[in-house]
């Protein structure tokens, strides 16, 4: 069946009226609209898009909505300049809020005189709220990355991609400044896993985890490093500072009753060593200098800090 090319207008007006899922509408000088689409008075629960022609935005949205739309309206009339792609925001009550992307444009007369305006819109609030449930998702994930599942501390991974830019950050400042290392070995974990089983290791792992986040400063950031592993990373801190945050951390785990089901059954103790950063500093040599510290404590008798 052809379609009639002298009614092709209408037959297109209708189509668009009855089927489009978007929002169309034309409005005279006054924003009160004169055809919309059956889609639009679904939106605003008219009975029917002839129901519509008449009124305004003020019948249907609340009052700022609807002032917001028509100052827009009349910006348009008056410039002659088509406003695309907006996001608007519909405030239905303090728990529903709804968006939409539209797009308005003058309306014209046969002799080129604006007489009105007609635009375009469509619902977007769930799009937006996939998009920001993907986001945090990403975010989300992204830190799940960072983070050792069993400590809650930043991982051994992110250890070294941190200690990468603080390196290079120290490294290329003008003034002077540094910032130290903290390396910590649990002293007979193996013991510890023989004598509790692997699962009371793994509490205990975590009872050293939360007293170095409760005995570091706030511009510290600790880390699991391996399975009795830790370190942590102290930024604007000189050797003999970050010594006394490596004691204070020893001290604590020592002063810590370990208790299963309750009952205090030992203690836990731990060695750190201690590195500072300066200019001159390879972070390999950096590296291995904590790690020598920390050696020296565990030779030492443990249950100590080293620098």
């Amino acid at each position: 069946m052809s379609i009639d090319s002298k009614n092709i207008e209408s037959i297109l007006l209708q189509t668009i009226g009855k089927y489009s899922q978007d929002t169309v509408y034309f409005k005279d000088k006054d924003s009160k609209f004169i055809w919309v689409t059956e889609s639009h008075a679904r939106q605003v629960g008219a009975k029917n898009a002839a129901d519509m022609v008449g009124k305004s935005d003020f019948d249907y949205f609340p009052k700022e909505f609807a002032q917001s739309a028509k100052d827009t309206e009349m910006t348009i009339m008056a410039s002659g300049e088509a406003l695309v792609n907006m996001t608007e925001e519909l405030v239905l009550d303090d728990e529903t809020i709804r968006y939409f992307m539209a797009s308005k444009y003058p309306l014209y007369d046969d002799k080129g005189e604006i007489i009105g305006t007609w635009g375009i819109s469509r619902d977007i609030t769930d799009h937006l709220k996939l998009e920001n449930d993907l986001q945090q998702s990403l975010v989300k994930l992204s830190r799940l990355a960072r983070v050792d599942d069993l400590s809650g501390l930043y991982n051994r991974r992110y250890f070294y991609e941190k200690l990468d830019k603080m390196a290079s950050f120290y490294s290329d400042r003008k003034e002077e400044g540094n910032f130290a290392l903290v390396v910590i070995d649990v002293d007979d974990m193996t013991s510890i896993n023989d004598r509790y089983g692997q699962q009371n290791g793994d509490l205990f792992l975590r009872t050293i985890a939360s007293i170095m986040l409760s005995s570091c400063r706030k511009p510290d950031t600790c880390f699991r490093t391996g399975g009795d592993e830790f370190a942590v990373i102290l930024p604007g801190c000189d050797k003999i500072h970050a010594l006394g945050i490596a004691k204070r951390i020893v001290e604590a785990v020592a002063g810590t009753p370990v208790r299963l089901d309750g009952d205090e059954v030992g203690r836990i103790t731990i060695s750190a060593g201690v590195a500072a950063f300066d200019k001159d500093s390879n972070l390999e040599e950096f590296l291995a200098t904590a790690e020598r510290k920390l050696n020296k404590s565990k030779r030492n008798g443990k249950n100590q800090a080293s620098m």
